[in-house]
């Protein structure tokens, strides 16, 4: 099993390295982790040392689900980098075209997987607690997109193995083993796994104030699944976070989508269901003994050096202690 670290290009996150990456892979090279799973975009990507890149982390589009069943959004007044974080670009065409380059960033890095939410979690879904869609009709749009994007590359298959993610809005929520399968079966290529965010999980489930109480959470829900699916769970995204959950949290403020603020503000509430926190409970590794995945990644939000020495020491600590 390679252990990874998440990572983005944003200055905060090498800058905690002093803006060097050399800093960057002797912090990896201590704590005994293979590289970083990496945020990317369709970007063009600066000079990375290759070597440090184990995986990847796609880009979500939170209302990617809307603008496949109703192609109008893109013509709704709004800004372009607001729309682009939406829906992925200005139209469908561009949509396809800006994940393909997305497929081929990931390549360029010689990346072992790319990571991929199926969900849909517009900002009234974030807030709010009435979906219009079920986690097939997203399924549905989400394997008409990657059929479609990925046919045009070699053999039909997509250039880096795509690692579908759980979260828990409509989609890919782990809770129903018969939807799940139903989504492998719309797929028309082979080069794809799954990634299981323990966090995310604890969080859709719900009613977890414990980390014992998450640990089971995760561990019934795995065990309703078929051994083909579990077989497919060759990541992890290993962290905690037992706030009750997403039922448990309700919003209390007022949404406002004319705020210019609300990206911050929804990013503070989903933080504050799903805080990223290191395990600290010995039957953790319950969960890493059960998927036995073939990446585990070490995902938390920091706001410095010291804060990330911390919690990577802490769930390195929970690992080895209880048996890497």
């Amino acid at each position: 099993m390679k252990e990874t670290m998440n990572f983005s290009l944003c200055k905060t996150d090498l800058g905690k390295f002093g803006g060097e990456w050399d800093e960057l892979g002797a912090f990896l090279k201590g704590y005994g982790l293979s590289g970083v799973e990496l945020f990317i975009d369709q970007r063009p990507l600066p000079n990375i040392p290759k070597d440090l890149i184990t995986g990847v982390h796609l880009p979500y589009w939170i209302g990617h689900h809307r603008a496949w069943v109703d192609n109008s959004v893109f013509c709704k007044e709004m800004g372009e980098l607001e729309r682009l974080l939406i829906y992925g670009g200005r139209s469908r065409e561009e949509v396809i075209c800006n994940f393909k380059q997305v497929l081929r960033n990931a390549a360029s890095l010689e990346a072992a997987y790319g990571v991929f939410h199926v969900a849909y979690s517009e900002l009234s879904y974030i807030f709010g607690r009435e979906f219009e869609c079920t986690d097939i009709d997203v399924f549905r749009t989400t394997a008409d997109f990657l059929n479609e994007c990925i046919a045009d590359f070699p053999n039909g298959e997509p250039p880096v193995r795509l690692f579908f993610e759980n979260l828990w809005w409509p989609g890919l929520t782990l809770l129903d083993p018969v939807s799940v399968l139903e989504f492998t079966e719309m797929l028309e290529f082979d080069n794809w796994a799954f990634v299981l965010d323990t966090g995310h999980l604890i969080a859709a489930v719900g009613n977890c104030f414990q980390e014992d109480h998450g640990v089971d959470a995760v561990l019934n829900t795995l065990s309703l699944h078929s051994d083909d699916i579990l077989d497919r769970i060759e990541g992890m995204h290993f962290h905690c976070g037992v706030s009750g959950g997403y039922a448990n949290n309700k919003y209390e403020g007022f949404y406002d989508p004319d705020d210019e603020n609300i990206f911050f503000e929804a990013m503070k509430y989903v933080n504050a269901i799903d805080p990223h926190q290191p395990f600290t409970s010995e039957r953790c590794r319950e969960i890493v003994d059960f998927v036995s995945p073939d990446f585990l990644t070490h995902e938390f939000l920091s706001q410095d050096l010291a804060e990330l020495d911390h919690k990577i020491k802490d769930s390195e600590a929970c690992t080895l202690q209880y048996g890497r």
